[in-house]
């Protein structure tokens, strides 16, 4: 079995408040420590986690740590602290056509009005490969995730499909 965690990320709708964020850091000094807080619970005497790193795919979005002697992995999706937009090579559809190249970016392209439209397949990737020589090098172009919540114009994370 392997175990994700993610990073806490701000989209419209979701309560971010960075006060309340939890980084990859964070966690993994909780899991990895003698000592796990969590809010207001105190476990005491809970062993360390002792974890080794795996080598990530090349685009891969997820740090991959592994338990020895167990088969199972524990992976912290970093999107936040440590991004990984410089490899990202994800796009998304959502479910009314639009074409987001960025989870972050506010930017959308309508797949489906082309196509609507009488787009041919060659129309449909030049409108593709359009959209993604306009992406951001990293988090849609907001910077940090105060710039993220600041912009305040990116749909909810049910509405995206992620």
């Amino acid at each position: 079995m392997d175990i994700r965690f993610i990073e806490w990320m701000p989209f419209n709708d979701n309560g971010w408040n960075k006060d309340r964020f939890l980084s990859y850091d964070e966690m993994f000094q909780r899991i990895t420590s003698d000592e796990c807080t969590l809010e207001e619970v105190s476990i005491q005497g809970l062993p360390a986690v002792d974890l080794q790193r795996l080598e990530d795919g090349p685009n891969d979005t997820t740090k991959w740590w592994k338990v020895p002697g167990h088969k199972g992995r524990v992976g912290f999706i970093t999107s936040m602290t440590h991004h990984f937009c410089g490899s990202c090579n994800r796009l998304r559809i959502t479910a009314d056509g639009q074409l987001k190249v960025c989870l972050f970016g506010s930017a959308e392209v309508s797949l489906r009005d082309a196509m609507r439209e009488g787009a041919s397949d060659e129309d449909v990737g030049t409108i593709i490969w359009a959209a993604l020589q306009k992406k951001h090098f990293a988090l849609g172009g907001h910077g940090n995730a105060e710039g993220i919540k600041k912009a305040n114009n990116n749909r909810p994370m049910t509405l995206i499909g992620g």
